[in-house]
């Protein structure tokens, strides 16, 4: 009820063009992520999500800066809505300021994806433009693109709701707090009765299949840097940096790389090192 009585004052300052398209006009008065605008009208505030978009949760890694960038689009500017979806209480549809489509704008700018999740309220057009918006925005290694293949913000929720539910459910007795590499790393060194034995330099890639986690502290062997390099053959970047990781390990003997397939986003390897973006390295250094 208080969402209806709250649209219905903006609602009468509609226009219905085209046919069967409802159009909201308002003020931009808050941004308070990178796809989420609030405007205001006749008094009213309302908060529009842009469609077809999504842009990194403001704990991510550019999330404040995808932000920020949405506000210097639209704040304090006159905007149109066209109205697709009223679910939840919240509106979303296509935001036009200044003659522009800012969710087109922003995927081309490199602050957000490309929502495939939801595209059903796509048009064919629509579709075709942020797809090609993405990929300019990829090969141009935009904003978000520079660092690599980050995660998507759906699958960073995702990880973050496991890791909540997790730290909820986790029971764990006193005294008792090993993570499975160091469970082990303990049970080899048991069954060879003695230290762990450090070996040479891999040669396979992956260490992993690909994912998986993987022990590899056997490998860290002393007075060496050892670079662990997440990366997934589906990533450009990782692409473009494996060969070089390659020459490094086949050429320097004072270092290695130890290849980690993350497969896709939320796998054992990327919850348990926290990857949020390929190519990741680690860089350690055994005394």
């Amino acid at each position: 009820m208080i969402f209806t009585r709250v649209l219905v004052p903006l609602f009468l300052l509609c226009l219905a063009s085209p046919a069967n398209a409802l159009i909201l006009r308002g003020l931009a008065s808050e941004v308070p992520n990178g796809n989420s605008i609030v405007i205001r009208s006749n008094g009213q505030r309302l908060t529009i999500f842009l469609k077809g978009v999504d842009a990194p949760e403001l704990k991510q890694e550019f999330g404040d800066e995808a932000r920020q960038h949405l506000a210097s689009l639209v704040l304090g500017k006159a905007i149109e809505v066209q109205v697709d979806e009223l679910p939840d209480g919240h509106v979303v549809g296509k935001v036009i300021c200044d003659r522009m489509d800012i969710g087109l704008q922003v995927i081309r700018d490199g602050v957000a994806w490309y929502d495939t999740t939801k595209v059903n309220s796509l048009s064919d057009e629509e579709r075709r433009s942020y797809v090609d918006a993405e990929q300019a925005a990829r090969t141009e290694l935009r904003g978000i693109w520079e660092i690599g293949s980050p995660m998507p913000p759906w699958e960073w929720r995702r990880a973050e709701a496991e890791r909540q539910y997790q730290l909820h459910n986790r029971k764990t007795k006193p005294g008792q707090g090993l993570e499975m590499e160091d469970i082990l790393f303990k049970s080899r060194r048991s069954r060879t009765g003695g230290s762990a034995r450090a070996l040479g330099k891999p040669t396979a890639r992956p260490l992993n299949r690909p994912g998986q986690d993987y022990n590899f502290t056997e490998y860290l062997t002393q007075g060496r840097i050892s670079i662990v390099y997440f990366y997934a053959d589906w990533c450009p970047s990782c692409r473009a940096l494996t060969p070089v990781m390659d020459q490094i390990n086949s050429q320097d003997p004072n270092m290695q790389v130890l290849f980690m397939d993350i497969g896709t986003w939320n796998t054992p390897v990327t919850q348990r090192y926290n990857v949020a973006y390929v190519p990741y390295l680690k860089i350690l250094f055994r005394i």
